[in-house]
């Protein structure tokens, strides 16, 4: 069970009933009780409370003309990080965006030497942001040359 309610929509591509239309007709919420809301869109909007989602989907699929688009990602499995509920929200997604910021200290020259990469909103991060953000902006490490790797000591060298 999730801590944390879970935002998708209803996307439609056929309507065969004639009354709610195509495209995006309704929105929903998955709450941690695994209960489900859904609020129709259109000129007459309403409001439905189902016991599982797999009801709801049911019900409103239409025989796959209607799909559930999940607006928030899922959570990562309990027990990835000891400090989040649900897990720890993956790299490349969730609601706590990347922040990017050039430092404060200075070469000799006046030049900024360092950038600072954290979440948005004082969310924590594991190691694991760390190796993906470094995939990113370095590439595998296997594919490059010892020689161009990047050092946290660069004097010391790395890997000879």
């Amino acid at each position: 069970m999730t801590t944390q309610p879970r935002r998708f929509h209803l996307q439609r591509t056929t309507d065969i009933t004639g009354v709610s239309g195509t495209g995006r007709v309704a929105d929903g919420i998955l709450w941690p009780d695994n209960t489900v809301s859904i609020r129709w869109r259109g000129d007459r909007p309403s409001t439905v409370t189902w016991e599982r989602l797999a009801d709801a989907e049911h019900v409103h699929g239409h025989g796959g003309h209607t799909r559930i688009i999940w607006d928030d990602p899922a959570p990562a499995p309990a027990g990835d990080c000891e400090h989040c509920p649900d897990g720890h929200t993956p790299a490349d997604s969730g609601s706590q965006l990347w922040g990017v910021w050039v430092g404060t200290d200075r070469d000799g020259d006046g030049q900024p030497t360092t950038i600072h990469v954290a979440r948005s909103g004082g969310a924590h991060v594991a190691e694991s942001d760390a190796e993906w953000i470094r995939a990113r902006l370095n590439g595998p490490e296997d594919t490059r040359p010892v020689s161009t790797r990047p050092s946290l000591f660069p004097r010391l060298g790395r890997g000879a």
